[in-house]
């Protein structure tokens, strides 16, 4: 194919746009007809390619067909297959690169963007909108949960190669040694299709101190962090919390501040990978045991409620928690729910008692939760595998949320892995 026949297809094409009074209808118009051009011109280019090439080849045996998803469209091709020793080969596909799979990189990066965003349904109907690529919606799901599984395993077993020339990883910006980094780790309980119930997603959340920023309302927000999530065990999340921790970190010897819930395998694991660093129980989820007790002792009372609530919350933040539990024993009442209650709260304070010295916490300005890690639940987990009616795989769970916990974080792990993916031809 000359220039002068490619000059020639996009005059035709404008030749045929219609008449227009709007900018929307003429913008559409063009980009559809512009997008049918582009797809017809690449795969003529790439057919005259191979066959060019196969020009040098002798003794073919058949043509094989191979689809192609690119940002034009699908593209179809015709390849020779040639007789070898050990049986038959597409000898162009190696001499061009051509890869094995259909999906190229930039077409899968956007289904998976749409498909860790979006519910399928929403995800499918704008993916063949945008690409003009025909196919099921449960092919897009299919792909993109394979695809996150799939990257799981790459990003941990080939993590961002230091820079040669910095001792600093891609993640890890040069700070002072005084800087503190926080590490967040909770749990979601996450819905199983095929009446398998629910099965717990561990989230973990990593941010420096610098990181922090307060408004004017003295709620903080985190700038930038990382996250991560799986429903695998409490081994592998802790291998995978370690190594995304030595990527933020790189070289440097910050201070750790590990903040969790009252969950014994938090806390070993804190202990085991980052000895010697601060344990803070998250303040959001003690708050919620209080509001527990408060809801029992004043029923139907929400005023009352929240006004005892905020008085132990002080209490627990001059970390006088004992006092807390002094004010319970003041309720005279024989129910039930509010013994259990009072009794979960108190057992709740004396399992963590090394770690709600919130007074202490606060004078050293280091941050006590206040929903921080809550809210990364809500961003990796809650927001796109626990809305109305979802059910998943196990399998499926994994890939959408180790995909979504890369593409919600701060740094360039969701372009590098896409880069990677696109230099190396895997798809």
């Amino acid at each position: 194919m000359n220039c002068n026949s490619i000059g020639e297809q996009v005059a035709q094409v404008l030749s045929t746009l219609p008449e227009w009074n709007c900018l929307e209808e003429f913008v559409t118009t063009f980009q559809v007809r512009w997008l049918q051009l582009g797809q017809s011109l690449q795969q003529q280019l790439v057919q005259q390619k191979i066959e060019e090439t196969e020009a040098q080849y002798r003794g073919a045996r058949t043509k094989r067909k191979k689809r192609y998803y690119t940002p034009l469209g699908e593209m179809v091709v015709w390849r020779r297959v040639y007789p070898f020793c050990d049986g038959y080969q597409v000898q162009v596909d190696l001499q061009l690169g051509l890869p094995q799979k259909k999906w190229l990189a930039p077409v899968l990066e956007l289904a998976c963007a749409l498909g860790v965003s979006s519910e399928f349904p929403n995800a499918h109907k704008l993916f063949q909108q945008w690409t003009g690529i025909e196919l099921t919606e449960k092919t897009l799901a299919n792909q993109v949960e394979a695809t996150g599984n799939q990257l799981q395993v790459i990003e941990l077993d080939n993590p961002l190669r230091q820079d040669k020339e910095s001792e600093e990883t891609p993640l890890a910006p040069k700070i002072e040694r005084t800087e503190r980094i926080y590490v967040g780790v909770d749990g979601v309980m996450t819905p199983l299709n095929q009446q398998q119930g629910y099965k717990e997603a561990k989230v973990g959340v990593i941010f420096w101190e610098k990181d922090h920023q307060k408004n004017q309302e003295k709620r903080g927000m985190i700038r930038h962090r990382e996250y991560l999530a799986t429903l695998k065990s409490r081994g592998e999340f802790r291998n995978q919390v370690s190594q995304l921790y030595q990527l933020v970190v790189g070289q440097q010897t910050p201070k750790t501040v590990v903040i969790g819930d009252g969950a014994h395998w938090i806390w070993e694991m804190a202990q085991e990978q980052f000895p010697g660093a601060v344990e803070i129980l998250d303040f959001f989820h003690l708050s919620e045991y209080v509001w527990a007790v408060a809801k029992e002792a004043y029923p139907f009372q929400e005023a009352v409620q929240k006004d005892w609530v905020k008085q132990q919350q002080q209490f627990l933040k001059k970390s006088e928690w004992k006092q807390v539990l002094s004010n319970c024993t003041k309720f005279r009442s024989n129910k039930k729910d509010l013994k259990e209650a009072i009794a979960r709260l108190e057992r709740y304070l004396t399992n963590n008692q090394t770690r709600i010295d919130y007074q202490r916490y606060l004078r050293n300005g280091l941050m006590i939760g206040s929903g921080v890690v809550e809210s990364s639940n809500r961003r990796v987990v809650t927001q796109r595998l626990k809305q109305a009616g979802m059910h998943w795989s196990i399998a499926g769970a994994e890939g959408v949320m180790a995909l979504r916990a890369a593409y919600l974080s701060s740094s360039n792990r969701w372009s590098s892995i896409w880069s990677s993916r696109s230099q190396s031809g895997v798809s």
